[in-house]
């Protein structure tokens, strides 16, 4: 009986065309679209929930004070293993402090509370200066705790809104309404939807193994 052994070569190929294998069983697709909500009404939220995934490592949030005197973004969403980024382009003090959400803070405490507790509280004393910080796991938006809610000390108007996800399956809504979520596993996924205040389930959708499943979400009274 003649056995013949395994070449270099013949090794080789075995593990580029298994690796093909694989990248092709593990291509992803992705879910866009657009949200529509009321008419002067802000950003909103996309995302999934029950879905497993790694945080994507290159998706730092920046929070920045513009020169106008607000937060940019007003809406913005974190992952989990990334940091912020918190910037001051204006030429005075400002402050970036990250609240857990009020409400879950009253209904844990059993205290009418004036705030949550504060995650992140730091001065920005110069124009152009950048902080960074980590997303840490505990921040995860969840039904319990809700969003981050941020606030400038010596400029109470300023006010934006951060919900920080461990997965990395979530996008805000551009000012036309277009968002888009890379890298979707196949399958019946849950579409989840926070606008103004409020998460709410929208519909289970069905995302293929490739290419775009494109949806339209309609949010509140139009």
């Amino acid at each position: 009986m003649t056995t013949h052994k395994p070449t270099v070569l013949s090794m080789l190929s075995f593990v580029v065309a298994l690796f093909a294998t694989v990248a092709t069983a593990s291509a992803d697709a992705e879910l866009t679209g657009r949200v529509v909500v009321p008419a002067g009404s802000g950003p909103a939220v996309v995302f999934l929930q029950g879905v497993v995934g790694q945080p994507r490592s290159d998706h730092d949030t920046v929070i920045t004070h513009a020169a106008d005197g607000s937060f940019e973004p007003a809406v913005a969403v974190g992952f989990v293993g990334n940091q912020f980024i918190f910037k001051n382009d204006d030429d005075t003090l400002h402050t970036t402090h990250l609240y857990l959400h009020l409400a879950y803070q009253r209904e844990i405490s059993g205290r009418p509370l004036r705030n949550g507790a504060t995650l992140y509280n730091i001065a920005l004393p110069l124009q152009d200066m950048e902080v960074r910080r980590p997303i840490k796991q505990y921040f995860e938006f969840t039904d319990q705790t809700g969003i981050i809610d941020v606030r400038c000390n010596p400029h109470p108007d300023e006010a934006a809104t951060v919900l920080v996800f461990d997965h990395p399956y979530a996008a805000v809504s551009a000012a036309n309404g277009a968002f888009t979520i890379p890298d979707v596993p196949a399958g019946t996924h849950e579409v989840w939807v926070w606008h103004d205040g409020e998460a709410s389930l929208w519909r289970s959708v069905e995302v293929g193994a490739s290419g775009a499943t494109e949806v339209t979400v309609e949010v509140g009274d139009q």
